[in-house]
């Protein structure tokens, strides 16, 4: 399977200080990949580096087939990278089809727009069950779907998602993780970093597991959710046996404070 984005050898981080410290990591086209670690491990950091909200100080960002690593966060979106941030990014005062008419806010052709837009809310279709609602008045999962659906009006190649799953009801997060299968299901490629570890792991098809700035172990999801020592260190406390069965995306299990970014 082609590697659709690399990352070899990336150091980067916050003034002085390096968060990455060398990280090297694959991530396969037309697959969800989730990151999983302890608070400060550059979970949240790597999606930075490869949306371009922050420069890598050493190392590489290879997106398909190009070196992306010095280029603007504006360039990169027009390559088809697009980052969706943990907190909610949607305009509450703007109606649902406002918000995803935003989406193509970069593009020039107003008819291709139109046109993903509507392919869009058949994907996500309480864009158009909702349309003439304001963006606000939706539930946090609602919200969320949408900010994904606005994503698709640029067409993107790989989609960066910080904590898509943060702050929802059980019920919306399975909606949410339903969705990211969706796009998935579709061509798309996603990078997820995830604070419910076990329904992350369980929603995707590959996993990576960062401590202390680096990638430590890379595997199937699976593989990850049914690893004892995973268990014991990432998934939390009350993580269901790996003997007790298959574990979906509506068993969350949320890992332990100090272990949510």
């Amino acid at each position: 399977m082609d590697a659709l984005l690399s990352l070899h050898g990336v150091r980067a981080g916050y003034g002085a200080g390096d968060i990455l410290k060398g990280v090297d990591l694959e991530v396969t086209a037309g697959t969800v990949t989730c990151l999983i670690g302890p608070n400060g491990a550059g979970k949240s950091t790597v999606l930075k580096a490869v949306s371009g909200l922050i420069r890598p100080r050493a190392g590489s960002v290879v997106f398909q087939g190009a070196d992306i690593g010095r280029l603007s966060p504006r360039a990169r979106l027009l390559r088809g990278v697009v980052h969706v941030p943990q907190d909610r990014s949607l305009f509450p005062a703007m109606t649902v089809w406002d918000n995803l008419l935003m989406g193509g806010y970069v593009m020039k052709d107003q008819k291709a727009v139109r046109r993903r837009m509507d392919a869009a809310a058949d994907v996500f279709p309480i864009c158009a069950t909702r349309a003439k609602d304001h963006a606000g008045s939706l539930s946090g999962g609602e919200q969320k779907q949408v900010e994904l659906a606005r994503t698709l009006v640029l067409d993107p190649a790989l989609i960066l998602l910080d904590e898509p799953s943060i702050g929802l009801d059980p019920k919306s997060r399975q909606a949410v993780f339903a969705s990211i299968r969706r796009l998935a299901e579709d061509g798309r490629t996603v990078l997820l970093v995830e604070q419910n570890a076990r329904s992350g792991l369980a929603a995707s098809d590959f996993g990576a597991v960062l401590e202390g700035g680096l990638v430590r172990l890379t595997a199937t999801g699976q593989s990850l959710l049914t690893d004892p020592e995973v268990a014991r260190l990432y998934l939390g406390a009350g993580a269901v046996s790996v003997t007790s069965g298959p574990v979906t995306a509506q068993d969350p299990v949320a890992l332990p404070p100090e272990g949510a970014r």
